[in-house]
């Protein structure tokens, strides 16, 4: 394919948004409400990416002390600048919300599960934490999970004002100009090349790398790492940006859980438990971890550790011991999110995946360790010492908390799980008007970016900011795109 400019193109329009999830449904609104003719590019046959199996949360901080918290998780790894222009917007989403018809409610987690689902701030140790509450589109269950409820009220403000889709369209490249000007795309549909004309500005919302496993082995800190969302985000964007020149940030953050994979699917399952009897052990036999204690999104940080003997990650994969109370409780993957849930709906009890082979169950602690190949005395001295920590009421190994700890009786069950990616954080560097910026700082002219590709996170990450930052500077890059001059 060649991204030249073309005698003739094949389309037109003002802003060409490529990617069609929270972020790009965002931008097309905002730049058409300005005026502009809009058209959305999606590679995959149906729009909404992450947006529509993710958990569905939406953050609107109630101060701009939330600046000094996400500064403090920044790691000094995003201009501060940036971050107060997300904080002053992320204030308004529920306010941009009701303006487009819709309604938000304060997420309210269901059940205790672990790990917990906090309706706050993932590090409330952190000043300014107290400032964070996340939201979801108002609904109840019956009306659909909060991600669906979500992804039905984006997709709903595209198709009322009649912006054109176009879905099964991979886009390929960026055009440029000899200047350096960002003239259009060059797109794949139905098997032909089309080039696609952007007289204003083209906005790049197409996701991160989760599923180019190339980009994930050099880039991520834990290896291998699976995926629990859509498996169209392969890192299109990124290639597009730095064959022009682009600049990146943020390439090696995550955000990541713990998933089982069975062979039928493509992605993983992302799996919870809903009672305290249970414990993580590495791929010989022993805890690591307070495993009531990891904050959701940051699992990898506790399996990245490498032994430089083996040359090995010994925790990828881990075993999850569980008993039969735990076992019995409820589903360990709740469908809450991910790319499978609409694919498969696991059993309340969890026996299908027990008759699956999915889960394995042992009648003895030596049944059980024959059984995922860990040697039966490590297994039996790693049940013994937390049994004892849970007579003692204290875990002194790793100070889980007293009433996490419940002591492991057979029969005993084990899933396999690994680091499981909810979605990658780095792309296009931009700054915080949602320009796509060169090595050198500059603003490519008439590129923009938003959402998961190129995300301000750049060390640790709150949950429910993925899709408030899709709001943000989608809106950002709607009213910018629309706002520059056509090219002659």
């Amino acid at each position: 394919m060649s991204s030249r400019v073309p005698e003739k193109w094949d389309m037109e329009c003002d802003v060409a948004i490529v990617g069609w999830g929270a972020a790009g449904s965002t931008a097309a609104v905002t730049a058409h409400d300005l005026g502009a003719e809009v058209l959305l590019i999606e590679k995959m046959p149906d729009g909404g990416g992450n947006t529509r199996v993710c958990g569905g949360n939406i953050v609107i901080p109630k101060g701009k002390e939330f600046s000094d918290y996400l500064d403090a998780l920044s790691f000094k790894t995003t201009e501060r600048e940036i971050i107060d222009t997300f904080v002053e917007y992320a204030m308004k989403n529920g306010d941009w919300i009701r303006e487009m018809g819709g309604e938000v409610q304060v997420f309210a987690p269901l059940e205790v599960a672990y790990p917990t689902m906090i309706g706050g701030a993932g590090f409330p140790h952190v000043p300014g934490a107290e400032t964070v509450v996340k939201y979801n589109i108002k609904g109840t269950p019956q009306e659909g999970k909060p991600s669906q409820r979500l992804w039905k009220f984006f997709s709903g403000l595209v198709a009322k004002r009649g912006i054109k889709v176009l879905t099964s369209t991979p886009v390929k490249e960026l055009i440029p100009s000899s200047g350096g000007e960002i003239l259009g795309v060059l797109a794949e549909r139905e098997g032909k090349e089309i080039h696609i004309r952007a007289r204003r500005a083209v906005i790049l919302t197409c996701g991160g790398y989760e599923n180019d496993p190339g980009m994930k082995w050099d880039y991520l800190p834990v290896k291998p790492v699976l995926f629990l969302g859509t498996p169209g985000n392969t890192g299109d964007g990124i290639r597009m940006v730095q064959k022009i020149g682009g600049d990146l940030w943020h390439m090696t953050r995550l955000s990541c859980l713990i998933g089982f994979k069975a062979l039928e699917f493509e992605a993983a399952f992302w799996i919870a438990f809903l009672s305290e009897g249970f414990i993580f052990v590495d791929k010989y036999g022993r805890r690591f971890v307070n495993e009531a204690g990891i904050e959701i999104h940051e699992y990898y940080r506790e399996l990245s550790h490498f032994d430089v003997e083996k040359m090995e990650f010994p925790r990828v994969p881990l075993w999850a011991i569980f008993d039969e109370a735990t076992c019995r409780r409820g589903p360990l993957s709740r469908g809450t999110a991910g790319y499978n849930r609409d694919h498969y709906s696991w059993s309340l009890d969890n026996s299908a995946e027990i008759a699956k082979g999915w889960i394995l169950q042992g009648k003895t602690v030596d049944d059980l360790a024959s059984k995922i190949s860990i040697h039966p005395s490590i297994l039996k001295e790693t049940i013994n010492s937390y049994n004892e920590y849970c007579q003692a009421g204290k875990d002194a190994a790793f100070g889980r908390a007293k009433e996490d700890l419940r002591a492991l009786k057979p029969p005993l069950y084990a899933i396999q799980l690994w680091p499981a990616l909810i979605n990658t954080q780095g792309g296009p560097r931009r700054d915080k008007e949602s320009r796509v910026l060169d090595p050198y700082a500059r603003p490519i002219p008439r590129l923009y970016a938003a959402g998961e590709l190129g995300s301000i996170w750049g060390y640790l990450y709150q949950g429910a900011c993925n899709i408030g930052e899709g709001l943000v500077f989608g809106r950002i890059a709607g009213r910018n795109a629309a706002a520059e001059k056509p090219w002659a």
